[in-house]
């Protein structure tokens, strides 16, 4: 038998036994000696011998730690692990880019590095499986956010708390994957989002260089596609009524309509009419008195008058009739490119428009004073310019031919439009930055902006949408360069609409079918008055020998033959132009360079002169003439600046109106 002593050894040193791990063989080197017999003390019975160990089993065992990577490898020997248990410890797989071609960033944020560790791993095992080459996490800047609060009513250090949030991010690439595979690894991870992790992710798309040529190419199909959603889109001239209201409630739709109330509902329209009719008598409103009878199986309703009782509302405004309207700067006689551009328009106008339309051409005095001028030359610039469009065939009787300084109206509409008008959309408009020779994308801040810009010249667009929005315009014939002014009238006059009602139509631009007139000396300018060679130019009243010079000097190159080739052949190509614009045949100029492609530059030069001679002959006599007629030139100036004031000014007493002037 065990004694007492041998027992409570036994249980010691099962205390002192150590586990070390699930993939270790526990052992213990504690031996228990075997219990001595018990001797008789000198004491007596009662004492009994104490019992003793070894050195060897009082030692504690030694358990040797390993790694998991050891672990496992011992533990796999003898049984094996699930995959997903050892895929926990294990780097997750990659696959390898071929091409290196980025399609997809993954950026995952959170204040956790747990949080973003877990998921930035997930994301790129879900990545494998997908087979997407993947690369990352990398690291990211930190974000870091500082804020101080107050805690207690006195603002000093001690109540201050201090508050620091930081926000850890890690990249995550694709590449060389599939843009539907990486759309559904995306799709994964937001399905299996982790908390406290947020994502955002940058995808590129890929095509073709030509993908403008199959943009436009795609584009007439598109159109054809949108048709049936735009079909009732706004307002059109061309989308008239299906029929008409008498149409419609006389249609099976609306007689053929009953139901149990039918003739209920019938009994109370017909004696709540009179209740209705005196109703709003009292109101002073305008009141359809209306039939309701029934014909067995259908209602017909039948207006049978509207009555205007105590008080009339206010008139209403009437349909905006066609108006066209344009000006021209007093820059003197106007040149070749001016009469192609704009004023032979003008006189085609007059003679295509319809009876009732109305007719309104200025001389645009206001606008030439953007720059200084000298008092007596402007003066002499602008009879001449006005001198001139009688001369080109404006008839007075026909139009409304005015100088813009003689209606005030519209530098009071100037005004008034200035306090609708965007700062924005007039610092991106190029008229100012042309006129102080400055890039198109000179801003406000530019130095140069700001020493040389005055206010006349920026607010340019605002007075030019008064010109027009005064008159009611509802078409500007203008060149390709001036559409830009007017998107800004559209702009401003929706703008004064949308705040003081519908005063103002949006007029429509009338781009004229004439190219540009390039310069003679230099053409891949435009033909101006502000070269310094007058030979770069030719003007409505040169005469045939400056013509014929002016032309034989223009500059062209050394190929003998002649085709139209506007980037390489600009010299050559702008004769061809001025010679298709003044023939009546209306052909192109390829058509024009086909027929004289084996004419010699010299022989093309004459024939262009000889062209000019004849169609600016009768201009020049026609002004001339007109110079010495000065009364009757300053009497049609006189009558066009009254027509122009009373249409003018019952503008502006509607727009007084409706602001509270």
């Amino acid at each position: 038998m065990l004694s007492t002593s041998s027992l409570r050894s036994l249980l010691g040193a099962g205390k002192r036994l150590k586990v070390s791990g699930i993939s270790r063989a526990f052992e213990t080197s504690a031996k228990i000696e075997s219990v001595p017999a018990k001797s008789q003390s000198p004491e007596g019975e009662k004492s009994t011998a104490p019992s003793h160990t070894t050195p060897e089993a009082s030692q504690q065992p030694t358990v040797d730690v390993k790694e998991w990577p050891a672990r496992l490898d011992d533990i796999g020997e003898k049984f094996r692990l699930p995959r997903s248990v050892q895929a926990v410890y294990l780097r997750p797989l990659r696959r390898k880019a071929e091409y290196g071609l980025p399609v997809c960033d993954l950026q995952l944020r959170s204040y956790s590095v747990r949080n973003v560790e877990f998921f930035a791993d997930f994301a790129v095992r879900a990545a494998y499986y997908l087979k997407l080459p993947v690369s990352g996490p990398v690291p990211l800047p930190r974000i870091v956010e500082r804020w101080t609060v107050p805690r207690s009513n006195f603002v000093h250090k001690k109540s201050q708390e201090n508050f620091e949030r930081i926000t850890l991010r890690r990249l995550i690439q694709i590449k060389d994957g599939h843009p539907k595979a990486v759309q559904a690894w995306l799709a994964f991870l937001r399905k299996h989002a982790f908390y406290g992790v947020g994502m955002k992710a940058n995808v590129w798309e890929y095509d073709t260089l030509d993908v403008a040529k199959s943009m436009d190419e795609s584009l007439p199909e598109l159109e054809k596609s949108l048709e049936p959603y735009f079909e009732n889109f706004g307002q059109r001239k061309d989308a008239a009524a299906s029929a008409s209201v008498s149409e419609i409630l006389g249609s099976e739709r609306f007689s053929q309509n009953r139901g149990p109330l039918t003739d209920t509902l019938n009994d109370i329209y017909c004696r709540a009419q009179g209740q209705m009719a005196t109703l709003f008598a009292r109101q002073g409103k305008r009141f359809p008195i209306c039939q309701i009878r029934n014909t067995g199986s259908s209602h017909h309703i039948r207006c049978l008058q509207t009555s205007t009782l105590n008080s009339s509302p206010p008139p209403s405004q009437p349909p905006h009739e066609k108006t066209i309207f344009s000006g021209i700067q007093p820059t003197g006689v106007p040149h070749l490119g001016n009469y192609l551009g704009a004023l032979r328009e003008w006189v085609r106008l007059q003679n295509d428009s319809a009876a009732g339309t109305k007719l309104i051409f200025s001389i645009v005095d206001l606008h030439a004073l953007t720059v200084p001028q000298d008092a007596s030359r402007l003066r002499e610039w602008k009879r001449e310019a006005f001198t001139m469009l009688l001369a080109i065939g404006l008839d007075p009787n026909r139009c409304t031919i005015f100088y813009q300084s003689a209606v005030s109206a519209h530098a009071e509409l100037m005004w008034i439009l200035s306090t609708v008008a965007s700062m924005g959309y007039l610092s991106r408009m190029t008229q100012w930055k042309s006129k102080l020779k400055l890039p198109e994308d000179t801003s406000l801040e530019h130095s140069a902006a700001k020493s040389k810009l005055r206010l006349g010249l920026f607010s340019y667009p605002v007075l030019q949408a008064a010109d027009i929005l005064v008159h009611r315009a509802t078409h500007v014939p203008v060149g390709e360069d001036q559409k830009q002014h007017i998107e800004f009238t559209r702009y401003t006059a929706n703008s004064f609409n949308h705040l003081y009602g519908p005063i103002f139509p949006s007029p429509e631009p009338l781009i004229s079918p004439a190219r540009r007139v390039m310069s003679l000396k230099e053409p891949h300018q435009k033909m101006s008055k502000s070269h310094t060679d007058d030979r770069s130019r030719i003007l409505l009243t040169d005469s045939p020998e400056q013509i014929r010079k002016k032309i034989k000097l223009a500059l062209t190159d050394s190929e003998p033959s002649v085709t139209y080739d506007p980037v390489h052949r600009p010299g050559v190509s702008n004769l061809l132009e001025i010679l298709c614009h003044l023939q009546s045949d209306n052909k192109s100029c390829e058509e024009v360079a086909l027929e004289h492609r084996s004419t010699s530059i010299r022989a093309l030069k004459e024939l262009v002169a000889d062209t000019l001679v004849n169609h600016l002959s009768g201009i020049r006599e026609r002004f001339f003439a007109l110079q010495d007629q000065r009364d009757y030139v300053d009497s049609v100036a006189e009558a066009g600046a009254r027509a122009a004031r009373a249409n003018a000014d019952s503008t502006m007493k509607t727009i007084r109106a409706a602001m509270g002037l």
